[in-house]
């Protein structure tokens, strides 16, 4: 059955069996006596009468008790209850919440508990936070008289209600009730400690971080508040005001750390533009209840508990809804947390002010906070294997697709291979590819049309820019502009390369990645195809460098032979016009070269030469040729016998490094051949005296486009000479000394 409040100082629950296991509040009107301390025995004395006053419990001392209005709460009292009791079965027991300050309570003129040492003044009190349960007299009417003094804390007197009941029943509540404040404590304390772990493990999220400290916050709040006060249990002889300003700081400092690990789940411009501002509060709260004495810090909870629900927590609460609009990873799971720990805030502000009456939630509401974190959690790791396996096939199947990317012969044949592959399981969907060549205001948009054909439009930049709706160079990350996800490939040496796709497909980190991936092979490929043709063109280049270069050596030869012409008669006639023969016979063996240079190899019209006769034509030709120059040659043949070898290349071999050796070497240059022939080897031994080249420009001399400033002109006769050592099988040896010149030794098997 439902109790009936105090009366003028009496309670009657005589009517009350405690059979239902109820904890009886002794709320309602106790008399009281203003700056007394009057023994049980003596609180019936009519000298007393005159001070006696009704006041309502639970309360705190208001202003009009002191004269000292700066410290209204300071002061001490008597309280007095007359309870009648009927009859019970169990011994009743008393719970008696801490009071913020000291007491003594007195059952019948016994005393059965004390907090912190009474007294009338500063110097003789001292507060404590502490829990009491005591037994109470077996009798029908049980009389409750508490002394109580503060001189500490800004509010003084009954603060919480007193509570009577069965011995057990009470015990049962007091323990339930501890194993609850601890099992919030271990909660915070383990989420704090996986959360630190956690950024350690991932220090690019400081979310963790910020949420591993709001609950540190809550643990520092649990074990400094509630019925237990866990913190003073357990540090015995700790100072009365540390847990307690720990106790306003943890208040304090949740608000903004909560909003910062807010903010990086549900990003918003709006706070991260005025986020300090709007904490600002919370800061100086937390500075002024660090550095100012009780009576300052205290007044902070008015402003702060009016601040909070009017200010910070309404703003969150639409920002969060419009996370939950933009639809943020795990919006609705940080939303429904936020709502939950935002009632349970109001419902201690409302019984702060007493509104209404009720027990303090906002521990409760900060493990579902921790709870709803915990799901989210979950919920983003299950997210991520599940793009982890989504990721894997599609980067499976992104192998493939950019092997056929890459394949691609021409720029329009492979941006209509990356836009297919895009246009997953023939889905029709609005794909655009652009590519930009650099040095061009040009650009080519691609996409595939209704009936699967790939359309290409020229269009120009800032037609690109309207299209897209912002300027290609300032996209740095992938960007949703108008429920479009843009995305570019960027290369300063070649192109710009900007894919536009239907954000509602590709929304997802795991989609994104996989169309970076075709972007890439698509971009990769580009630059592919402009590479080849530049190595084409360097190819053509080369060619006809070559083609030139060869030309030069029987023309000059025939130009020779014909100025000679005029004045020789006989034989000697017969002979200039052989020797012109022979030249059109090389300029023939030119053309196969040409031919054989296209397909990537010589094919040598091998004969046996006898080497004396062989070698003594070529020796008398470059005779002739030097005739055009101020070169001395010098020749030598030591070998006798055959070889086997294509005359003509090995004819234009000769010639090649005797034209490179004029042009390396000054006006008193000479130019040297020896022949010699060890077994099956001949050795062709060519020197001179020119300018040479150091150690380490050996490796490079016979690559192609070895420069003209280097020795040998332009290099390109070496690289015919290697080519035509190498379809003989022999080798090609080359030493050289800067200032001295060089000495190129070949060797041919027979």
């Amino acid at each position: 059955m439902e109790h009936s409040s105090a009366k003028n100082g009496t309670l009657d629950l005589s009517k009350h069996s405690f059979d239902d296991g109820k904890i009886i509040p002794l709320d309602g009107e106790w008399e009281f006596y203003w700056e007394e301390f009057i023994s049980p025995g003596d609180i019936s004395d009519p000298k007393f009468k005159s001070k006696k006053k009704i006041v309502t419990v639970p309360s705190v001392w208001t202003e009009s008790f002191s004269k000292d209005t700066e410290a209204s709460g300071h002061g001490y009292a008597t309280y007095r209850l007359k309870i009648k009791l009927g009859e019970r079965k169990q011994a009743l027991a008393l719970k008696i919440p801490d009071l913020g300050t000291s007491y003594i309570l007195y059952a019948n003129g016994k005393k059965i508990a004390s907090v912190g040492s009474l007294g009338k003044s500063g110097s003789e009190s001292k507060a404590k936070y502490e829990l009491k349960i005591s037994l109470v007299p077996d009798s029908e009417n049980l009389e409750l008289v508490l002394h109580v003094s503060n001189f500490q804390n800004r509010w003084g007197g009954v603060w919480n209600s007193i509570q009577l009941g069965e011995w057990e029943n009470v015990l049962e509540n007091v323990r339930k009730r501890r194993d609850l404040e601890w099992a919030l404590v271990l909660i915070a304390a383990t989420m704090s400690f996986y959360n630190v772990f956690f950024y350690f493990f991932r220090r690019n999220e400081s979310a963790h971080l910020l949420f591993a400290f709001h609950c540190f916050l809550i643990m520092i709040r649990s074990l400094t508040n509630g019925d237990s006060r866990l913190a003073y249990e357990f540090l015995q002889g700790i100072s009365w005001e540390l847990p307690n300003r720990l106790e306003y700081i943890s208040v304090y400092a949740s608000g903004p750390t909560l909003y910062a690990f807010l903010n990086r789940y549900c990003k918003t411009d709006f706070w991260r533009r005025f986020g300090q501002y709007f904490c600002l509060p919370y800061y100086l709260a937390v500075f002024i209840v660090l550095f100012f004495p009780n009576t300052y810090y205290t007044l902070t909870l008015l402003p702060i508990a009016l601040y909070m629900p009017l200010v910070t927590m309404p703003i969150w609460l639409v920002l969060l809804a419009i996370g939950l609009k933009r639809r943020i990873e795990g919006g609705l799971i940080l939303f429904a947390g936020y709502v939950v720990i935002s009632l349970c805030t109001l419902n201690d502000i409302m019984l702060f002010f007493g509104f209404w009456k009720g027990v303090y939630l906002i521990q409760y509401g900060e493990v579902a906070l921790i709870l709803g974190y915990s799901i989210l959690i979950s919920k983003i790791f299950s997210e991520a294997f599940r793009r982890s396996d989504t990721l894997g096939t599609k980067m499976k199947s992104l192998v493939f697709s950019t092997r056929e990317i890459m394949q691609s012969s021409s720029y329009d044949k492979a941006a209509d291979t990356a836009l297919k592959i895009l246009h997953e399981n023939g889905k029709e969907q609005t794909v655009y590819v652009y590519l930009e060549e650099p040095n061009s205001s040009v650009w080519k948009r691609y996409s595939i049309s209704s009936l699967g054909d790939l359309e290409t439009v020229e269009v120009y930049k800032y037609d690109v820019q309207d299209l897209l709706g912002l300027e290609p160079s300032s996209l740095a990350e992938p960007i949703v502009q108008n429920n479009r996800l843009i995305l570019s490939v960027q290369d300063e040496q070649l192109y710009k390369l900007i894919f536009d796709l239907p954000f509602e497909r590709y929304s997802d980190d795991s989609q994104v990645d996989w169309v970076r991936g075709i972007a890439d092979a698509l971009a990769f490929s580009v630059r592919n195809i402009a590479r080849q043709d530049r190595e084409k063109l360097a190819i053509i280049g080369e060619l006809s460098a070559e083609i030139v270069h060869d030309l030069g050596h029987p023309i000059a030869m025939i130009r020779q032979n014909l100025r000679n012409l005029g004045s020789q008669k006989g034989k000697s006639k017969t002979n200039l016009l052989f020797q012109a023969e022979k030249e059109v016979d090389a300029l023939t063996n030119l053309t196969l070269d040409i031919l054989d240079f296209s397909k990537n190899r010589i094919i040598l019209d091998l004969q046996t030469v006898d080497i004396k006769t062989y070698f003594k034509e070529i020796f008398e030709d470059l005779g002739t040729f030097f005739q055009s120059t101020k070169m001395k040659l010098v020749s030598k043949i030591n070998a006798k016998g055959s070889i086997r070898l294509d005359p003509l290349r090995i004819r234009r071999l000769i010639f090649n490094l005797a034209k490179n050796a004029a042009e390396a070497t000054d006006e008193k240059g000479i130019f040297s051949i020896r022949i010699e022939k060890e077994e099956n080897v001949a050795y062709l031994i060519f020197e001179d005296n020119g300018e040479g080249f150091s150690k380490d420009m050996e490796k490079y001399i016979f690559d192609s486009g070895f420069g003209s400033k280097k020795p040998y002109g332009t290099g390109l006769g070496l690289s015919i000479i290697r080519k035509i050592v190498s379809a003989h099988g022999g080798e090609i040896l080359v030493s050289s000394e800067e200032g001295k010149g060089t000495r190129f030794t070949i060797l041919l098997r027979s």
